[in-house]
Parts: C-alpha cells; structure tokens; sequence
C-alpha cells in the first residue's frame, strides 16, 4: 500500500482552524464563502481573502476546495457566478456543487473547471455515481448512507471517492431533510438548517406514550476500526466534518486520522482506543457511530438518545463538597489530571446534564482533585472532560513549514551565488548578488555568519538547512547577506507557488450568464399527478383522463407491486411508478426485477441521481427530492433525458416556466432515514421486529410528525407532518396523497 495515494480532508470554517488543519496534516481543505455554502454561519473567508488563503495553502501543497454547495435561486446565479469567478482567479483546487443547474452553468461558462458532487446530491450507489461522472464530475462525496459493497462498485467507475470519517452525522438522508426549511423557513439545503433534529421528542402510538428524549439526535461518526476497508473499497479522500467547530477539534482530528491513514500505509498498527479517548475529548455525543451505514440492513445505535451535544470524555466522580467562603470547594476522583483552563460537564445517574464549568484555580490532595465554583453541586455526579487545554494547545501550535535547501557560494571577485530549493527538489531558485566579494585583509565571513543569517529565512513559512556553503577567502558585509535573504524569500515563495499552480487546469471564461439566459421548454402530457401507494388514498379525488397516477409502495414485494399496478392500469389510463429516493446497490435489483414485469411504456418519478440511468427506456420525471430550484436545473435535467419536473418543495413556481408541477397536497416528507426509530425506542433487533403503524414524534410545542415504513430489500423510514399542505391556485399539481 506504501505507493497509494490518499487524501486527508480537513474543515476550515475560520482562520485558526485552516492553519490547524494544515499543520497538523491535512493534504486538502474545504470552506465556504458568502451565501452559497451549506454553513451559512461559516463566514471568515471571502472574495478578499481567498487569494490569500489559497496561497499560504499552496506553498504547502496543500489544496483548497470551495463548498458552493446549496440550492440557488434564479435571482441569485448572478452573485452565484461572480464569487466562483473570484475563487477562480484565487486558483482554488476545485468546487463542491449540489444544484443541478449550477453544475450545467460551471461546466458551459468555465470549461475546464474541477467539480466536486457534494453530498447533498445523495450520490450513494454505483447508478448515481455513473451520472455523476456523465455530468462532468470528477469525484463524488458520497452520501453517508452508502454500503460498503456499493462503494466498491462505484470505484470500478474511474471516478475518485471522498467519504466522512469522522464528525456530525445528519440522521436525514443527505440533502433531502426538509424539516426545517417546511417547519421553520430556514432550508438546510440553503446553509440555514435550524437542527430540529437535536431538539427533544415524545414518541407515541394513539395516546400511549413509549419513549422520549433526543429521537433524532444522531451520533456523531468515528470510521477509525473500518478505514482499512474503505481504503480497500477505493476510498481516495477521507473527510472530516465540523467546519463550525473550534480549531482544537480540527486539528485533533487531523492528527489521528493522519497517524492512522500513514500507519496503514506502512503496514504499522496505531493504539485505536488512545486516539478514540483524544476524539472523544475534543468533540463527542457519547460514544461514536463506528460503522456509518456500511454494513447490510439496518444499522443500530445511530441514534443518543440522552445527550445531542458535546458530552467529551468520562474521568471521574465527585467525591466531596464543601463551602468554601462564598464558593464550593469541590474534590473529584480521577486519574486524568485536571488543570486550570479545562471544561468539565457533570451528570447524575440518569446521564442527565446537572452542570458545566470552565476550571478556574486546581489544587490536588488525598487523591483528589479539587476545583473551585460558585455551583452547588452534589457528590456522586459523574464527571466528563470536555476541554483539555493541553491537549488543544498541542494541535492548535503547529505550523507547517517548507522545508528549503540552500547551496552557498563567494569566491574572489565573483558575486554570491546562492541556489535555494524545496527538500523534494519541485521549485527552485537561484539567487546572484550585484555585490562582488572581495579579498578579505582581515576577517573573512565565516560559515557561521552564513548559516545565521539563512536559518533566519522568512521563519513565518520556511526551515532551512544550508546544505553547503563554499566560501573563498572573502568579505561579504552583512548588508549584502541580508539583502540576499531580503530577495531569496518572496521569490521562493512565488516560485513554489506558481510551480504548483501551473499543474492546475487553465480556466477561461466561454459564455457569459446573459448568454446562456434562457426560458426553458418543457411539453407536459399530463395536467396533474398523483402519488399513491393504496387504493383508499385515490377514492376521495376524481382523476382525469389526462392525469397520471403514480405508485409509490409502501412494501415492493414484486408480485404485489405487480398486482396493485394492474389493478391501477384497469381504472386508469395513465399510471406511473416512482423510484424510492433511497435505494442500495441490492434495491436497484429490486427495482430492475419490478420494472421488467410492468409495461415498457410505464413513466417513472425518479428523486435521486441514480434514477436518471433509466432515461434511455422511459419517460422520466423529476419529482421534489431531485430539489429543483432553477431554471438551468431544468435544462441540466433535460439533458440526461428527463421529460417533466415538479419543483422543489422548499420555492415557489417562478411565473416565468410553465408546464412544470408544483407541490399541491399532501403530508409532506420532512425527512428519510435509513436507520429504524423502533430500535430507538425499543433497543431491538430486525430479528426482533417491534414495527406497529402509527408511531408519531411529538415535539415539545406539542406538535405532532408521522414516522412511515417502506421496505425494498431493507427497511426506510420517513418523517412527515402531520398537518395537509393545500394550495389551490396552481395551473399544475403535485398530489402526494400517500398515507
């Protein structure tokens, strides 16, 4: 493995933690900039500062990705066009793009441009990931709900895998959570997410109350026992979530999963258990999620129920309180050393949060540690780590350097001759002095002098060694040795970076969005369109001869879904059948297996990239999931072969497109998961099924959300409202009118 290629993927959301983040390892960073990053409160860089960033990043070798990853609105592409124009000119590495119609606009105006799919394009099987590659992108980040077998089939397709190791993990599947931007207004696919999903639930069948806590509230993902296997499934870049965390998180991170990825390489074993203690310190819901969704079925202890944020690592207990003038003389027992500076959290029995506090003046007797606070706090609390100011402090002081070899030459009536180089020989320089030596009558310039003046080369960015210094019996005065150093430094630098960007594509600008300014051309068949998946829900509307009814199952058992599609075919003329947004590689053989057994002539509602692959063979259209939100979007979608769209759920039909669905009725989806919410509730197993229809969330505004089943090969989830969406005044509708 020693020739293998791998990535380490950093956060950068402020300055600190770029520089953490590549001090302590990274190969790449990625960040966002103004309002088309999915953290919107990630908001340091800017079309100012990129040039600057990318620079420092470069003369390390390091590379800078963008996040321009949200959905963009039609009035808002102009601004859109303008920041990449600025990150272009800055030389960043590549782009990171959910929005279909800013991949067809990146692609036709900047040819040559890197594109990334982010995973909020919910690539997550070797389908989806054939489309992506057909649209131009270089490497996919695939959804967090991708199985193991999947990946390796995706890495057949010559095109690069980024994967998260380590951090957040969204409990919904990657870029459909709807929940806040349909509760609250705030999109999550627009960088505004509200995280509703770390608030407290009340889960309920009827009247009867069965559980509670944080319900959605995911742990957070610790890949280190499965980095060998995806190395081995062909995993090239591994990613770190948090780019709203603080640089210590960062750069801890960094830290181990660089020992980690370099320790396999070589064949050598790093202590898993130390690095997950030094993990657990900096950022931690618990205990991590070790697999993701890598493994056949559905996964279990997604979900922490008792705690949705940093609860850090466990090292002691309180063992006395005493006052102590106007304060608490606390004593805690641990092994861990506790120091001023250090944030501890407190918990009784119930593993419930009683307090936290930032340790102030520390003394140590009798075995115990004790601390100082004005809380009153009890004995036997359980005590957790949740900053250790040493730990950070190690992580947060590196800085990387570019190591510099430099050759040193004065000879008698010749000027100083000084060749500077990188330690791996790809840039280098050569210096000549306007100043001439001259023989020296007295003192002649010794190494020394020579190798002080250079060890102090632009300390900010380089070490240096001076490898050899061939000195002649001359005077060179300091002046003339500063100037030298003065020169040496900026050039060198610029050498390094410029050598490094040269290997970069050359990107041009080929249209301009006036240009490309367009409305889009869409013929329609059908007047409207009705998601069903039992015959009671069709009873209550009057289909027209021109609608389409699609089925969407709840359970795709083929001779079912067989059986009720002909039931439909018989009552109405048009009947569709729409493709889950979910589906492994062992659900698309499913699917295949259905489709093969309904009439060739059948329309498909597809709501994610995978689906698209059926466009060769039949009338597709784009339903709400697939997130369109522009009008390039459409043209993007038409152009892989798709005939009708139903816009995004989160925007408004523009007046301007017609013939395209809007989103008319129905319990509208809020979130899909992949894990079980009966397992939840109930600690069981799928060999021990606790499923009953009607579990209800209830949140503590007293409102209510459905949780939905379907299953293909394994089982799925949804989160809906509760409550009906109905708009009326709509030339095309979208009915969802599933139970």
């Amino acid at each position: 493995m020693k020739n293998q290629k791998l990535e380490l993927l950093a956060p950068s959301g402020d300055w600190d933690s770029f520089l953490t983040a590549i001090g302590n390892g990274a190969d790449a960073v990625y960040l966002g900039l103004g309002d088309f990053n999915a953290r919107a409160k990630s908001t340091f860089f800017n079309t100012q500062n990129i040039r600057k960033t990318v620079e420092y990043a470069h003369l390390r070798g390091v590379k800078v990705y963008v996040t321009i990853n949200t959905l963009v609105e039609d009035t808002e592409l102009s601004d859109f066009i303008q920041l990449v124009k600025s990150c272009i000119s800055a030389k960043v590495d590549a782009f990171i793009v959910q929005d279909y119609g800013c991949v067809y606009l990146l692609h036709k105006m900047f040819p040559g441009i890197e594109l990334h799919a982010s995973t909020q394009m919910g690539i997550h099987n070797a389908r989806g990931a054939q489309i992506a590659k057909k649209m131009g992108f270089t490497r996919v980040v695939l959804s967090r709900e991708a199985k193991l077998k999947d990946i390796i089939e995706i890495s057949q397709l010559g095109i690069e895998i980024e994967y998260f190791v380590q951090g957040a993990l969204c409990v919904a599947f990657s870029g459909n959570c709807y929940f806040s931007a349909l509760n609250n207004g705030q999109s999550g696919n627009r960088g505004k997410c509200l995280q509703l999903c770390r608030l407290p639930y009340s889960a309920y069948i009827g009247n009867q109350l069965l559980g509670e806590g944080y319900l959605l509230s995911a742990r957070d993902l610790c890949m280190l026992p499965r980095l060998k296997e995806l190395i081995d499934a062909g995993v090239i870049s591994f990613k770190i979530e948090g780019r709203l965390r603080r640089a210590g998180y960062v750069g801890q991170a960094v830290r181990t999963y660089r020992q980690a990825l370099d320790s396999i390489l070589e064949n050598k074993e790093i202590n898993q258990a130390l690095e997950k203690q030094k993990l657990r310190q900096v950022f931690s819901r618990g205990d991590f999620n070790y697999s993701a969704y890598l493994d056949d079925g559905v996964p279990e202890n997604v979900i922490n129920l008792k705690n949705q944020n940093h609860l850090g690592l466990k090292i002691g207990t309180v063992k006395s309180i005493e006052k102590f003038k106007d304060l608490y003389r606390v004593g805690i027992q641990t092994n861990h050393e506790i120091k001023s500076g250090d944030g501890l959290k407190f918990l009784d029995n119930n593993e419930k949060e009683v307090d936290s506090l930032g340790v102030g003046n520390v003394e140590r007797s009798n075995g115990l540690y004790y601390i100082f606070t004005k809380h009153r706090l009890t004995p036997n609390l359980t005590v957790y780590l949740t900053l250790d100011t040493s730990l950070e402090q190690s992580v947060t002081s590196i800085v990387k350097k570019v190591r510099v070899n430099i050759d040193f030459t004065a000879q008698v009536g010749q000027p100083i001759v000084i060749n500077a180089c990188t330690n791996e020989g790809k840039s280098k320089i050569t210096y000549q002095s306007d100043y001439i030596c001259t023989m020296a009558k007295t003192s002649p310039v010794s190494k020394e002098e020579v190798q002080e003046i250079f060890n102090n080369l632009d300390l900010e960015d380089f070490e240096v060694t001076v490898a050899s210094i061939n000195l002649g019996n001359v005077f060179i005065p300091k002046s003339a040795l500063k100037e030298a150093r003065r020169i040496i430094a900026p050039a060198l630098r610029q050498q390094i970076i410029t050598d490094y960007e040269s290997c970069l594509p050359n990107i041009t600008e080929e249209y301009s969005l006036d240009s490309l300014d367009f409305a889009p051309q869409i013929s329609s068949k059908y007047n409207d369109i009705y998601l069903v998946n039992e015959q009671s829900d069709l009873d209550k509307f009057s289909i027209k001869d021109n609608d389409l009814v699609i089925l969407s199952p709840i359970d795709y058992e083929t001779s079912k879904v067989v059986d009720f599609f002909n039931r439909l075919s018989a009552q109405y003329d048009n009947v569709g059948f729409s493709l889950p947004t979910i589906a492994s590689g062992q659900d698309c053989a499913k699917l295949d297996e259905i489709l093969s057994k309904l009439p060739h002539s059948t329309p498909l509602l597809v709501n994610n990239a995978y689906g698209l692959c059926y466009a060769d063979n039949y009338y597709l259209i784009a339903g709400t999931d697939m997130n369109i939100y522009n009008k390039f979007s459409i043209l993007s979608l038409q152009n892989l072969g798709v005939k009708e769209f139903v816009w995004s759920k989160e925007i408004a039909k523009p007046s301007y497109i017609d013939n395209v669905y809007e989103y008319a009725y129905g319990h509208q989806v809020l979130m899909y998961f992949c894990h079980c919410p009966y397992k939840t509730i109930w600690n069981n197993t799928c060999q021990n099924c606790h499923y009953q229809a009607g579990l209800t969330l209830r949140d503590q505004a007293g409102k209510n959300y459905r949780i939905l089943r379907h299953k293909i090969t394994q089982c799925y989830f949804t989160l809906t409202s509760s409550t009906l969406t109905q708009k009326e005044n709509i030339k095309k509708k979208f009915f969802d009118i599933r139970n």
